[in-house]
């Protein structure tokens, strides 16, 4: 079912040394990056990947300088590699997403996706000093999560 997935997960596992990277049963895999963590999953069992990152939360404070530099870097994805960056309303939270057709992609098109996804969640998270946490994977907003997990 996540097979053209898997393929691209193995090779770039293998490629950085871990062997067996694959996305679980749920279609889910999370992986670490210095400071930024990537959820990964499978949309609809699709060869689409949607990749989300939590860039932390908007401080109540970050008035509207920081807000429009972070739709200056939302504005036709200039400074977010193809990814969408939004806001949940209720908690704060900013997160980073964007949805890959896997499809015949090679695992250097991959490994070219993944880095400048972080780069750019690194990026972006620095405009309003919110790191993201490392210690866990970030769950999608709660609004997302029917769409997400199905």
């Amino acid at each position: 079912m996540h097979d053209g997935i898997n393929r691209l997960l193995t090779d770039f596992g293998n490629a950085m040394g871990l062997d067996g990277l694959s996305l679980d049963d749920s279609g889910y895999c999370c992986l670490s990056f210095d400071d930024v963590l990537v959820n990964m999953e499978s949309v609809d069992g699709s060869s689409r990947v949607l990749l989300y990152s939590s860039l932390g939360a908007l401080p109540e404070d970050a008035g509207p300088a920081v807000c429009r530099q972070l739709l200056e870097a939302n504005y036709f994805f200039l400074g977010t590699a193809g990814a969408t960056i939004g806001l949940d309303g209720t908690t704060g939270a900013v997160a980073m997403t964007r949805v890959v057709d896997v499809a015949g992609m090679a695992v250097l098109d991959w490994e070219a996706v993944i880095k400048a996804f972080v780069d750019a969640a690194e990026s972006c998270s620095g405009l309003f000093d919110a790191a993201p946490a490392a210690d866990a994977p970030v769950a999608p907003p709660s609004r997302f999560e029917q769409f997400i997990r199905g």
